[in-house]
């Protein structure tokens, strides 16, 4: 996700835990090597994890995890950072991230100091994970069909179960079920965005936004939701009005099926000329 902010332009700022040993040294460099500033607390004794993502001949992947440093954020850790935020800039949280129980702690910290004019993107995937001290203003919960399905399996009201069927209907559920802006992302059907509004009598009557995405030939899903997250966030941070900065990110999402490698987010230029 921060380097499909990196390509849009963006200044991506790194807040994960980093560890000790020949892991943590990886992703120190690979920060550094796509100009991505690294302000993650430090975790001593231990090494961070690693996944193992298994590519099927339909595009489609497995993920296999180890679990270290990056699941043992210092409670204050995100807190003290999120202070210094301003208007304008956007928050992104990882669900996977978040899912942790330290983490989950260091994330609610966050929220709830989180400055006035904070834009907050959470990706619910892919492990769920929604903070209670989620803010309703300035929030967009964006998460696949796949994931909306889980939700409204973890509410246990087979309403909301039974109106997840479709990716459209999946996008009304989620925003009766969560109070909050929410954007479903549908792969090659494109994306579906539902918000509230003062006009509508309750959540449930929204009719859900289709944002259209490019035909690809998809050879490698893994890291198409992170390069969405990205270049959305990024969009937003600059002040790109929100119907062009969805389809910028379905793009950016659709266009890095086409090449194999989870950090695969094409140039500015061509999610724009896709998006074009």
């Amino acid at each position: 996700a921060r380097v499909a902010a990196r390509r849009m332009g963006a200044e991506a700022i790194s807040l994960s835990p980093i560890g000790a040993g020949p892991h943590a040294s990886m992703i120190e460099a690979a920060l550094a090597r796509e100009g991505i500033v690294d302000a993650g607390p430090r975790v001593d004794g231990v090494d961070n994890g690693f996944c193992v993502a298994m590519i099927g001949h339909d595009a489609e992947r497995t993920f296999i995890s180890t679990k270290g440093a990056e699941t043992m954020t210092p409670e204050t850790a995100w807190a003290d950072f999120v202070r210094t935020m301003h208007p304008g800039d956007v928050l992104y949280i990882d669900g996977y991230l978040v899912d942790h129980p330290t983490n989950r702690g260091a994330a609610e910290a966050a929220l709830r100091a989180l400055p006035e004019g904070v834009r907050v993107l959470l990706d619910v995937s892919p492990v769920i994970g929604i903070p209670s001290a989620l803010p309703s203003d300035g929030v967009i919960v964006s998460m696949n069909h796949r994931e909306a399905q889980e939700i409204a399996q973890q509410s246990g009201d087979s309403s909301v179960r039974d109106r997840c069927r479709g990716s459209r209907e999946a996008a009304r559920a989620m925003l009766s079920l969560l109070g909050r802006p929410v954007l479903v992302r549908a792969g090659a059907e494109g994306a579906y965005v539902a918000s509230p509004s003062e006009e509508a009598t309750s959540a449930c009557c929204q009719d859900p936004t289709r944002v259209p995405t490019p035909r690809v030939d998809a050879i490698d899903t893994n890291g198409a939701g992170d390069a969405h997250s990205g270049v959305l966030a990024a969009s937003l941070a600059q002040g790109i009005p929100l119907e062009r900065a969805l389809l910028l990110a379905n793009c950016a999402g659709a266009l890095s099926t086409t090449v194999v490698g989870p950090a695969s987010c094409p140039t500015r230029s061509q999610i724009e000329a896709a998006a074009d």
